[in-house]
């Protein structure tokens, strides 16, 4: 039989390997061994034992992990009650969702006994005098309702083939080669002999019940080869009877084994964690009994200490206090990440309108064309104070259409940035035109005037700036190039809606300025776009190329108003047409952007107090008469006062839970435009130096205060360990 202990190299994962080798098992642990793999030297070598170290929480990367099980005890996890109060939602992470993941994974393995290590902390603030498994549970510490959750997660699964068996273990206390000092009876043998006195706190008359650490092993390797019958769906409370103490006895039992200590008990606050559990149940059902005593584990406890040269109270046996140095050291070096639960760099923000809105428009009949798109683009020229929209499927369709309409032909040139996304340059290329980039400013990452007025040549047709992040270009210094040579302005204001150029909104200064819906923009359609112009009959034109170039659409041609005679190809245009419930999505959306605004720019600011005093990272601005949109909150790496590449440092960062952004490497460095158009990265040589140290931290609406810090904190912590 080859079972997977999850926890292995842990206090009780290294008597439950023993136990299993010594009964004939093969045995595969797997662990974090965030303590060292040096636990394994005490398990005597044998060809039954397989060593697989990684994290309960990735088990993406252990492929290999359940190929050939037969059962799991599943021990890992944040033990004990000050590791997991350290951060509640890892203690949730680690404890009860990887819980189920590895239930799951097992299940499609097709592993049947799964054994979970619970603790009797579920019964937390007792509800009666004696408890037993049918008692009500009520966990008054993270440590305590996270078991519980993994509990009643697992006996949910119990179904098919899968048998999920719960076993409350009593505190545990004894010698483990994998030592613990913050359990109770072996923190009081250690004081009594280092201190000469044991302080009680919480009372001391709360209950707790003991079970000796090889007693606990023992039942692990007897329950995980039970018979079906007999364990599967139960719940097991393991200890016994006569080991249930009150914690003031429990000090004078210890204090009695050695001479000159003292019980001190300060008035204090009552520990609410008061539990007296009965064990007859896996007695009775199984003929399991303790065999190891209390005065038995004081007497190892304290022989172990008088014959080793060690220091019990230091960080290696004290969970709580080695996950804070592990919170404290970067993940790639063997660290906890600051963030328990990864952090994305962006996230779109829908609630119950957007679903109303989207039934709606479903249920009218009405997919594509339809009555939201009309009163999306009204909605939306009041916003931006334009004079005309035009809603499309996507932004690099709003380009392209306007390219088409200023007549770009093959051979003509367009002027753009290098620091985009690739559809400006792609859609540019992809009409025969050639792309011509002017290099940025070095703090806002726009292209500017002069840099613009260098590129342009007699093939230079359109200028199409990109307000990068949201941050609008020096539009009146562009407009007085393009009127200087008769060149228009195409705005690609993708990331900048909600954004003002002295005191104007984007969409209202330029004559044609194209927006962005993607799923992750300031406000969203899924997919979707728009074109916000300064010309009335410049937006006919544009929906008319967006609908196939047809006289008329299809809302004009279906609905109860249709004309009746077949419409005509005018033009030939595209199938770029804005569909109606991504309008409709829109509209309510719409009615939310000056509060996605406001957060957007609350959280850019607090990101600015608190980074400010970093000298590794230089942070973005906003230019006088210039209100961003704070679409990315894009910082700089100072990588002259760094060991690490901008890549590393992102990398470092993920692995702290952190979603970033590359926003953007250039596009004269990616390999079409190096390799086709001979591009070369001296060529813009800002734009070079800027996009290799940029990296863009989370930044939606839905971040909250406490990501904010988890953010800043994962920042600090990898530099930190990154300085030269």
């Amino acid at each position: 039989m080859r079972i997977l202990v999850t926890g292995g190299g842990g206090y009780l994962g290294v008597w439950v390997t023993r136990k299993l080798l010594e009964k004939g098992c093969s045995v595969r642990i797997f662990d974090r061994f965030c303590y060292g793999r040096s636990v394994l030297d005490t398990v005597s070598p044998s060809p039954l034992l397989e060593v697989i170290q990684g994290d309960i929480r990735r088990l993406q990367d252990a492929p290999q992990l359940f190929e050939g099980v037969d059962a799991v005890i599943h021990l890992a996890g944040l033990a004990n009650d000050p590791s997991c109060d350290l951060d509640p939602e890892m203690a949730l992470d680690v404890n009860v969702e990887s819980t189920v993941e590895l239930a799951k994974q097992a299940m499609q393995a097709g592993v049947s006994r799964f054994v979970f290590a619970s603790s009797c902390a579920v019964y937390g603030q007792g509800v009666f005098e004696l408890l037993d498994e049918e008692s009500p549970a009520n966990p008054v510490s993270t440590f305590g309702k996270t078991k519980l959750q993994a509990e009643q997660a697992l006996l949910s699964m119990n179904e098919g083939d899968f048998e999920p068996v719960v076993l409350r273990l009593a505190t545990l206390f004894g010698w483990s080669p994998r030592m613990r000092f913050d359990l109770a009876i072996n923190q009081m043998v250690a004081t009594a002999m280092r201190q000469q006195r044991i302080i009680v706190r919480g009372g001391g008359e709360q209950w707790r019940p003991f079970l000796h650490v090889q007693d606990a092993a023992e039942c692990m390797s007897l329950l995980v080869q039970a018979p079906v019958k007999k364990v599967r769906g139960e719940i097991f409370n393991v200890g016994a009877d006569e080991q249930n103490i009150r914690i003031r006895a429990l000090a004078e039992k210890v204090a009695d084994r050695f001479s000159g200590v003292t019980v001190e008990a300060p008035k204090d606050d009552d520990d609410l964690r008061t539990y007296r559990v009965q064990f007859s149940k896996i007695e009775e059902r199984l003929g399991f009994k303790c065999t190891h005593g209390m005065v038995e584990g004081i007497d190892e406890i304290r022989v172990a200490l008088e014959n080793a040269a060690f220091d019990p109270f230091s960080e290696e046996y004290f969970n709580a206090k080695r996950m804070k140095q592990l919170m404290q050291t970067p993940v790639d070096q063997g660290g906890e990440p600051v963030a328990a639960r990864f952090i994305p760099l962006a996230k779109p923000y829908l609630g119950k309108e957007e679903e109303e809105a989207i039934l709606k428009a479903l249920r009218s009949g009405w997919l594509t064309s339809g009555p939201q798109v009309n009163a999306f683009e009204k909605a939306f020229c009041d916003t931006v104070e334009a004079k005309a929209c035009v809603g499309v499927s996507s932004c690099t369709a709003a380009l392209h259409l306007c390219l088409v309409d200023l007549g770009v032909k093959p051979s003509d040139e367009v002027i753009t940035s290098p620091l985009t996304w690739a559809s400006t340059g792609n859609t540019i290329l992809n009409m025969g035109a050639k792309v011509v980039f002017a290099d940025i400013d070095p703090t806002t990452m726009n292209i500017t005037a002069e840099t613009v007025e260098r590129a342009i040549t007699e093939r230079t047709r359109v200028i199409m700036p990109v307000d990068l992040a949201g941050h609008p270009c020096d539009l009146d210094a562009l407009r007085v190039v393009s009127q200087r040579h008769g060149i228009p302005i195409v705005e690609d204001a993708a990331h900048a809606l909600g954004a003002s150029y002295k005191g104007a909104p984007i969409g209202s200064v330029a004559p044609m300025t194209c927006f962005s819906f993607y799923a992750i923009k300031n406000i969203t359609t899924m997919e979707g776009g728009m074109i916000a112009l300064n010309d009335v009959e410049q937006a006919k034109r544009l929906q008319l190329l967006a609908t196939n170039g047809m006289s008329a659409s299809a809302w004009d041609r279906y609905g109860r108003s249709a004309v009746p005679h077949p419409p005509e190809v005018v033009t030939p245009g595209y199938k770029y047409a804005l569909g109606n419930v991504s309008a409709a999505i829109g509209l309510e959306q719409l009615k939310k952007l000056d509060d996605f605004m406001a957060a957007r720019k609350r959280l850019a600011h607090m990101y600015t107090a608190v980074l400010s005093e970093l000298d590794e990272i230089e942070l973005p601005i906003e230019s006088a008469d210039i209100e961003s949109a704070w679409h990315l909150y894009i910082i700089r790496f100072h990588l002259d006062k760094l060991n690490k590449t901008r890549d590393e440092l992102a990398y470092a960062l993920r692995c702290e839970n952190i979603g970033t952004g590359f926003h953007f490497h250039g596009l004269h460095l990616h390999q079409y435009y190096r390799e086709t158009l001979g591009m070369r990265p001296e060529d813009y040589p800002v734009a070079t130096r800027e996009c290799q140290r940029l990296l863009s931290l989370p930044l939606h609406p839905q971040l909250t205060d406490k990501n904010v810090h988890e953010v800043v904190s994962a920042l600090k912590k990898v530099l930190h360990h990154a300085k030269k």
